[in-house]
């Protein structure tokens, strides 16, 4: 029985422009770095066996930090990586709005059925990190595996996990190091904890 940490990386300075990445970068900022520090510590908690990244630079930079307080290598897995977002990757969602008003619509509305020029799908992120994690639960027994990936590759993860339509990917949060704990049981995927962000709380409030 293997129990998955799923998280995802610190915040970076398009996060905070709300611009769009996908696929492409932006480096963690120093909140980011700050939170990553959280979160690696409060990890060290938990026995952690092997730890797999996204191939992007900011889960790498995540993964450095949380690897290095550890004290256990990483290894790159490109099925974690986010959703390439086509041609909205690098736009602000104004931009989007403004540009493409009648896809964001859909998007917002029925994201599982939205077309994003250039994209990938909702569905193809799930057969994607669905053959991910099928691949890495298959390679361990009884583990505890560290996953280091996206925000929309989460949510698409867990709702696969849960049988549930791609279309409730805005009924799901996942904030920056949020924390997602899921148990392979041999009955199927348990879901333990999802954004779970107390690493981050002083007080009972985020900081």
């Amino acid at each position: 029985m293997n129990r998955f940490f799923i998280v995802r990386h610190g915040q970076t300075k398009w996060n905070t422009q709300l611009k769009t990445q996908g696929q492409q970068d932006s480096s963690l900022d120093e909140i980011g770095m700050i939170q990553t520090q959280k979160l690696a510590k409060r990890l060290a908690a938990f026995n952690i066996d092997h730890i797999y990244s996204s191939d992007l630079g900011r889960t790498i930079q995540t993964s450095d930090i949380i690897s290095a307080q550890l004290q256990k290598e990483y290894m790159l897995e490109n099925s974690l990586r986010e959703i390439d977002f086509g041609e909205w990757e690098g736009l602000t969602i104004e931009d989007i709005k403004k540009s493409y008003e009648e896809e964001f619509k859909m998007w917002r509305k029925e994201p599982d059925k939205a077309r994003i020029p250039g994209a990938e799908s909702l569905q193809e992120v799930a057969d994607r990190i669905t053959r991910g994690i099928n691949k890495i639960n298959e390679a361990h027994k009884s583990s505890n595996i560290l996953l280091v990936s996206h925000g929309v590759v989460i949510k698409v993860l867990l709702l696969t996990l849960l049988n549930s339509s791609l279309s409730n990917i805005y009924k799901i949060k996942q904030d920056n190091t949020a924390l997602n704990v899921v148990e392979f049981r041999e009955y199927g995927p348990v879901l333990l904890r999802v954004n779970d962000t107390t690493h981050l709380e002083v007080n009972g409030f985020e900081k």
